[in-house]
């Protein structure tokens, strides 16, 4: 089981309300371990999407040109599988 830490965090009343209301069984900590690992995961897709934006805005028109032919032998590929 991973180590835990206690932190203490300043929060809205009115935002700790909608929590108390919304979290049912689970407890506050729960649901804050939640919201931050939800909160994690995003920045780290957002992070990937800005990665992949950076590589494609690198290729070269003949490199752009040469993805778009291998992703329509993809496609091509996958549909012939999937019987289409």
């Amino acid at each position: 089981m991973p180590s835990k830490q206690k932190v203490s965090v300043t929060v809205d009343g009115a935002l700790l309300r909608r929590v108390a209301r919304l979290a049912g069984r689970r407890s506050r900590s729960q649901v804050f371990t939640e919201a931050l690992e939800a909160w994690v995961r995003r920045r780290g897709e957002a992070e990937l999407d800005a990665a992949f934006e950076r590589y494609y805005r690198s290729l070269t028109p003949r490199e752009r040109r040469e993805d778009d032919e291998w992703a329509t032998i993809a496609t091509d590929s996958a549909r012939r599988g999937w019987g289409d």
